[in-house]
């Protein structure tokens, strides 16, 4: 059976440190290249992100951004947070890299990450049931 998935494939300065971030999130690494360009792929469940070095990309300044749809966000907000504390010593909530808390929005329920390559994922599960029609109403 076919399944179609999506991989991104972002910019970051360094694989070396996206890479390790990555691995404190609870990504295991599937291939890092040196040559000719600096390229690594991580995987974590069935999401699989794809990084490609470049000298150019100022975090700060990234624009890229990534929505990962997950079955259960609380499970991976606990996982992702618990590795960066365990590895980092802390939850990082402003700078870069920063996790946000765990929102309640009408379509979904999320957080953000941006990593140390500037690069921000939205990590939500939707709401399997709409809100009441009335929220909608001016």
């Amino acid at each position: 059976m076919f399944t179609n998935k999506i991989k991104p494939i972002l910019p970051c300065p360094s694989i070396k440190e996206q890479v390790a971030f990555y691995e404190n999130l609870g990504f295991t690494t599937i291939q890092i290249y040196n040559r000719p360009n600096p390229y690594a792929v991580v995987r974590y469940g069935t999401l699989e992100m794809h990084f490609y070095g470049s000298k150019r990309t100022l975090p700060s300044e990234n624009p890229s951004m990534c929505y990962l749809e997950v079955d259960d966000v609380n499970r991976i907000y606990e996982e992702f947070t618990s590795g960066l504390k365990k590895h980092t010593g802390k939850i990082p909530r402003s700078g870069i890299p920063r996790i946000s808390k765990l929102k309640d929005l009408a379509d979904d329920r999320r957080f953000m990450i941006t990593d140390v390559g500037g690069n921000t994922l939205f990590v939500g599960t939707p709401n399997t049931e709409l809100s009441d029609p009335a929220f909608f109403k001016s």
